[in-house]
């Protein structure tokens, strides 16, 4: 794979960009006209590891403008799925790849899934099954990202902590990962390939769903949530709910609410969550895909959820409340 396209390079994506770049990879990026527009004048500068790196890819809005593609990640936020999804065909031939580096549950989490849930819709995160149909499971490759990178008042992008990044099919099977996972190494990604991805998505749901909203409805940073012993508890609260709802679906729940806070509280790092720097930023939150579909899987399966639809609701009108 040589042919590198980024689609929606925000803070995980443009450092994608600078590391495959730098490494060797032929990188474009697609986005909309302002970012495009802020790419062309400036690039990317990444401060990585005590290291300053730059990159300039070349951007687009038009995708036939980048060609045809070897792998095609898709690191948008959730409100610009059905705008990537557009432009996905003009990127590839049958071969191209694509990662969807998301944070959230995904449209297809059912599909393949087996049981009584098997190919439910869910409401929250494709209402009207147009991410379903433009693009289908068979097609997905999807990365969970544990990777903390800061977007600084100029521009800069700021690596915080952590760099893993697991992926995998919808359907398990592992075929065609290594190609993939290669590229993302070569970049200096910690990554790994997985026959049970929706495992990961719910271990990295756990925390979303909790310090995401609250971020926004305190405007805190993690070490101040952290250290309010009634943030703590509700935070735990809503884990353990997520727990109850993992094990309906015979996912593991991992520690409890309790256990993980404890943990972190020791040494706990002064970081903006994802949906804060958004919220800041004057964006769209992705509230649906953190929290609304653990909701509406939660009444799937007939668990009681109070404490995640009383943060679900809180944040859902906080965010119809944010200055655009």
């Amino acid at each position: 794979m040589k042919k590198v396209c980024i689609v929606g390079p925000g803070a995980i994506g443009g450092m994608m960009a600078v590391h495959m770049q730098r490494v060797g990879f032929e990188v474009s990026t697609l986005a909309q006209p302002a970012k495009v527009a802020e790419i062309a004048q400036r690039g990317f500068k990444l401060l990585d590891g005590g290291q300053t790196y730059t990159g300039k890819p070349k951007a687009a809005t038009d995708p036939r403008e980048l060609g045809v593609q070897d792998l095609v990640v898709v690191t948008v936020k959730a409100a610009g799925l059905p705008w990537a999804a557009e432009h996905l065909a003009a990127l590839s031939r049958p071969e191209t790849q694509w990662v969807f580096v998301l944070n959230g549950v995904p449209w297809w989490f059912f599909d393949g899934f087996g049981g009584a849930l098997q190919g439910s819709a869910l409401k929250t995160v494709d209402p009207d099954g147009a991410l379903s149909r433009a693009i289908p499971a068979a097609r997905v490759i999807w990365g969970v990202i544990n990777c903390n990178v800061a977007i600084e008042a100029d521009g800069t992008l700021n690596h915080v902590h952590s760099n893993h990044l697991q992926l995998g099919h919808p359907n398990g099977a592992l075929g065609g990962l290594d190609a993939v996972a290669a590229v993302f190494r070569a970049a200096g990604y910690n990554t790994e390939t997985s026959a049970v991805i929706r495992e990961a998505i719910w271990a990295k749901l756990l925390i979303n769903m909790t310090f995401n909203p609250i971020s926004v409805l305190t405007m805190a940073t993690s070490d101040l949530m952290l250290g309010d012993a009634y943030v703590r508890d509700l935070a735990a609260r809503v884990v353990d709910e997520g727990r109850a709802v993992a094990a309906a679906l015979g996912l593991p729940g991992g520690p409890t609410g309790a256990q993980r806070f404890a943990a972190a509280g020791a040494s706990p790092v002064k970081a903006k969550t994802s949906m804060l720097a958004d919220a800041l930023r004057g964006r769209s939150l992705e509230v649906a895909p953190l929290i609304g579909a653990v909701a509406e899987i939660a009444d799937l399966c007939g668990i009681s959820v109070p404490f995640t639809k009383a943060l679900y609701g809180l944040i859902r009108v906080r965010s119809q409340t944010l200055t655009p």
